[in-house]
């Protein structure tokens, strides 16, 4: 990293602290939505497989079949 006089990083203290903050934020926003899409899709493939169970169940066993 390139080192900045001191007057420069005082100067721009506050601006990086918001920009970071910004970011951080952000981030934290993204990953909370990805969440929250993940335990949708899980609850989706739950109930899929349920379903999927129940079908198989009804459908009688041929005997025919190894």
């Amino acid at each position: 990293m390139t080192e900045l006089p001191v007057d420069v990083l005082v100067e721009y203290r506050a601006e990086i602290a918001a920009e970071f903050e910004a970011y951080f934020s952000s981030i934290t926003e993204h990953i909370a939505c990805l969440d929250e899409e993940r335990a949708r899709v899980l609850d989706e493939a739950r109930s899929a497989t349920e379903a999927y169970t129940r079908l198989i169940n009804t459908i009688p066993l041929r005997k025919d079949l190894p």
